[in-house]
């Protein structure tokens, strides 16, 4: 049996990285690709995007606030709007279980 592995946020603690994937597809679930992140969901969108493999690359300046954009086949992803206006795509998936590209 597979060791469980927990998913440890400055916000909340996954006791499982299955718990931790989770809950960031339900939140994705819950907005249309050009909306913004509520408020609510921003703290914990922020801290996981801190697991990221490349988040010293992706985060330039800083973060502005997080949207979600359409993916391939009609899919969709977070996006963190940087502070120069520009526009980062990540996985969620990708920050659970840290995995580079």
């Amino acid at each position: 049996m597979a060791r469980k592995k927990p998913v440890v946020l400055e916000t909340i603690i996954f006791d499982t990285q299955t718990l931790a994937l989770t809950f960031f597809h339900k939140m994705l679930q819950r907005y249309v690709p050009g909306e913004r992140v509520s408020p609510e969901d921003t703290p914990y969108l922020a801290e996981l995007f801190k697991r990221h493999p490349s988040y010293p690359t992706k985060v330039g300046l800083g973060v502005n606030y997080f949207e979600v954009m359409p993916e391939q086949f009609n899919s969709q992803c977070f996006c963190a709007v940087l502070k120069d206006g520009t526009k980062e795509g990540f996985s969620y998936k990708k920050c659970v279980m840290q995995k580079g590209d």
